[in-house]
Formats: structure tokens, C-alpha cells, sequence
């Protein structure tokens, strides 16, 4: 698993690495340099995980966390209880909050679990934008059936065949060709 270490503090940033490194040879862990941006760093890196381990909140990393478009998963480990902080850091896309007395070796427990959640997060974002894209091509349809039914008084079940038939000669998806039928429409001046 390679890891993009985030901790300003060097003294901590590197005995969390030792003790990391004491958890299997598993890991590649790679500190963020000093001067280097977050975002560069996942661009240029592309880790597993980006685990951001602090004293205290800062808000500069935790404005930076969506600039990273929800790739890699993060991990944050602070020093202090700030449930205020938490929701702040969870809704800019960290995904696993902890504290510090979080026992090293289950340091590496906490990692794969927040690559499991990340990745299934992932997959469900995916389906979800998928199925809003088949409701937003249902949605193209129906608004060519009602113009074609209301300008051409068709029915709706003959409305449906003829997109079928303008999309198969035209070899295009049938939202396609309903889409290009209300821009016709429109062109012409009709409202679909």
C-alpha cells in the first residue's frame, strides 16, 4: 500500500513512518515535502491512501481536501476531539476520522478499511450517476414523445416507434435522437 504521509510536524511525521514501517513491509510511505502541495503530491505520487496526521486541526489541509476530486482515500489521525472539525474534515471528503490513541498496529487495520469504504463510496457514487443519467435520457424521451404527440397528434405508443425508427436508421441511441428532435423542435420555434 503506498502511503502519502501529511504531518508538518517532522519529529511525529517520521515515528509514525518507523512505526508503520515495523507493521509489514506492505508499505511505501512517502512524506509529504515541505514545501510541496497536497494536490501535487496525490497527482504525482497517485498513493493508496493519504494519511494526514496532526496536533491540531489545520484548516489549510482541510482546504485542500477537495481539490482532490475523491481520489485517494484520506485518513486523519489529530491529537484533540473537535466534533466540529470532524464534520468539517468528513464533509471535505476525509475518509476515516480518528484520534491519536488509535494503537499502532491497528494503524494499518484503520488504513485498509478506509481504502474498503473509499472504494465502495466510489462504486456507489458511480451507480448513482449512471442511473441519474438513465433518468435524465427517460426524462429527453418523454418530452420528444409529448411534442411529437402533441404536434404530430400521435399516440404515445406510436410517439416511441417513431424514435425507435429514427434511431435505428440512424444507428444512434434512442435518447440521442430524442434530443436531436427537441433541438429541431425548438429551432423551429416550438416550445417541447
Amino acid at each position: 500500500m503506498k502511503i502519502l504521509l501529511a504531518d508538518s510536524n517532522e519529529v511525529r511525521r517520521e515515528a509514525l513512518t518507523a512505526q508503520l514501517i515495523k507493521l509489514g513491509a506492505a508499505f511505501s510511505i512517502t512524506p509529504l515535502a515541505g514545501e510541496a502541495s497536497l494536490m501535487a503530491e496525490v497527482e504525482r505520487l497517485r498513493p493508496d491512501v493519504v494519511l494526514v496526521d496532526m496536533a491540531r486541526p489545520d484548516r489549510d489541509m482541510l482546504d485542500s481536501l477537495p481539490a482532490l476530486n475523491g481520489a485517494p482515500p484520506v485518513v486523519m489521525f489529530l491529537d484533540n476531539d473537535d466534533p466540529g472539525f470532524m464534520q468539517q474534515a468528513i464533509s471535505a471528503g476525509v475518509s476515516s476520522y480518528h484520534g491519536q490513541d488509535v494503537a499502532p498496529d491497528a494503524a494499518k487495520l484503520v488504513m485498509q478499511l478506509a481504502v474498503a469504504f473509499f472504494q465502495r463510496n466510489q462504486e456507489v457514487a458511480a451507480k448513482l450517476q449512471e442511473v441519474e443519467g438513465q433518468a435524465a435520457q427517460r426524462r429527453t424521451i418523454d418530452a420528444a414523445k409529448r411534442v411529437l404527440m402533441k404536434e404530430e397528434r400521435m399516440g404515445e405508443p406510436a410517439a416511441h416507434r417513431f424514435l425507435q425508427r429514427r434511431a435505428m436508421d440512424q444507428q444512434k441511441r434512442l435518447a440521442d435522437v430524442a434530443a436531436d428532435y427537441l433541438a429541431a423542435q425548438t429551432c423551429k420555434g416550438q416550445k417541447p
